[in-house]
């Protein structure tokens, strides 16, 4: 790379940061709070808090099918924003409610019509698995309110209106930590409601974060303050062109967040103590991983505002700038975890077992996670942005698939390897992954130009 590549100019890192940095604050409060939220549950003993870990895994699922359509559609939302053509932009965000909903329809009906079952894929049967079945439940509902309100976030976000989304996240991870002390604990005369007031305390959360986000959008007169006529379908050349694009990117969020859900369900077979470590582990990734996931976020909004406005050049050197910028970011963040991961894991009252366990995996986490982080922007922040959508799906979903689920599963049911091993195993399908990704950067075929035709 260029001498270029890394000298970021006053207009550039400006605008990164105005863009990064909201995205960045949010995501900071958010996964603190999430490990006060993991602190709270952890108090009610090890089943309690592996009963969350597992019940979410089946959230995550909905969340990535989600996240699919929404980043799908913030490719289009992007290029338009780059050629300032909101009333495209809000027919996109009319089709991206309508397919959010739909996800929402069937994973909420999975999870009330039979959660026994649902739950039953990640936790053999017992009291994990009945906590799990009872947070499950109570959670299921919200779906529809996450829906709408990542839609929303997401055109927000595209269009360079970052610190909305922020404060509205903010709000609601604040609201949430309030109403589980409340409600897990039964202060202020409330009862005690344990893992369902998690549950109850997340839904309310939700909706806050929703209210703040829609009420903006039209106080504010922004790109996503859709109308009744935006909810039309459009025309049938355009219908056809979207779904091009975003089909991939729902099956690629769909199919590997089912993949690392069956993890989950390796690491469910290996006792509560495993569980609880990599829930431990999850919750710290969250933490330190708000740097990486910033880069991520800015890159796919400026590569592709570049790339709507006919830029190819800008948006090569852009992307560069970018993927140097989040892999110095993900060496550091993986000097962080590993020299903090004592205090980090402290702070979990779950069992010295568990505890133990999650050290290592920390410690493991930690020397690789630049290799994460190569990957995360790569795929998601540059070759998705470009509408590179059916590459980054088969490079993203076949590293998960063919490599790493067969690699944990047999270290894990046949080998019955300790968790702290199992885990390293994912590292392969990480490192193949980053060897084929960076071979499609350089050739330059993930740059397409949405807009040069109408859409």
């Amino acid at each position: 790379m260029r001498s270029s590549v890394f000298r970021w100019d006053k207009a550039f890192t400006r605008k990164f940061l105005l863009v990064a940095l909201p995205i960045v604050i949010q995501n900071l409060v958010a996964s603190s709070l999430h490990i006060i939220d993991g602190v709270m549950i952890g108090q009610l003993g090890d089943a309690p808090y592996a009963a969350v870990t597992q019940a979410n895994r089946y959230t995550f699922v909905f969340q990535l099918f989600m996240f699919g359509a929404a980043s799908g559609c913030g490719i289009f939302f992007s290029q338009l924003w780059g050629k300032r053509d909101v009333k495209q932009m809000r027919a996109v965000m009319g089709l991206a409610l309508r397919i959010t909903l739909g996800i929402a329809v069937v994973f909420a009906g999975c999870a009330l019509l039979m959660p026994g079952r649902v739950i039953g894929l990640f936790l053999p049967e017992g009291d994990s698995a009945r906590y799990a079945v009872a947070y499950l439940t109570l959670v299921a509902p919200g779906y529809f309110i996450q829906s709408v309100d990542t839609v929303y976030a997401t055109c927000m976000k595209s269009a360079e209106q970052t610190r909305i989304p922020m404060a509205a996240g903010v709000i609601s991870i604040l609201t949430n930590t309030f109403l589980n002390w409340v409600l897990i604990y039964g202060h202020l005369g409330l009862p005690a409601l344990g893992v369902r007031g998690a549950a109850i305390a997340t839904v309310i959360s939700a909706g806050v974060s929703l209210v703040v986000n829609v009420t903006a959008s039209y106080a504010l007169k922004l790109p996503s303050a859709i109308g009744p006529r935006d909810l039309r379908l459009p025309d049938r050349a355009f219908l056809g062109r979207f779904f091009r694009l975003v089909t991939p990117v729902v099956f690629n969020e769909g199919l590997w967040s089912m993949g690392t859900t069956m993890y989950g369900v390796f690491y469910g077979r290996l006792g509560d103590a495993a569980v609880a470590a990599m829930g431990i582990y999850n919750t710290v990734d969250q933490l330190v991983n708000v740097l990486v996931y910033g880069f991520m976020n800015a890159s796919a909004i400026l590569v592709g505002g570049c790339l709507g406005a006919g830029d190819r050049d800008g948006a090569w050197l852009t992307a560069k700038r970018m993927l140097a910028g989040c892999i110095a970011a993900g060496a550091a963040v993986g000097m962080l975890m590993g020299f903090g991961r004592g205090a980090l894991v402290g702070l979990f009252k779950v069992s010295p077992e568990a505890q133990g366990m999650a050290m290592l995996i920390l410690l493991e986490a930690s020397l690789f996670y630049w290799l994460r982080a190569i990957n995360s922007i790569n795929v998601v922040g540059i070759l998705r942005s470009g509408g590179d959508t059916l590459y980054s799906m088969v490079l993203d979903t076949a590293a998960l698939w063919l490599v790493g689920v067969p690699l944990v599963g047999v270290a894990a049911l046949v080998w019955k390897l300790p968790i702290q091993q199992v885990y390293l195993f994912t590292f392969v399908e990480e490192t193949i992954k980053a060897i084929i990704g960076m071979t499609r950067f350089r050739s330059k075929k993930w740059m397409h130009v949405l807009t040069e035709r109408e859409v």
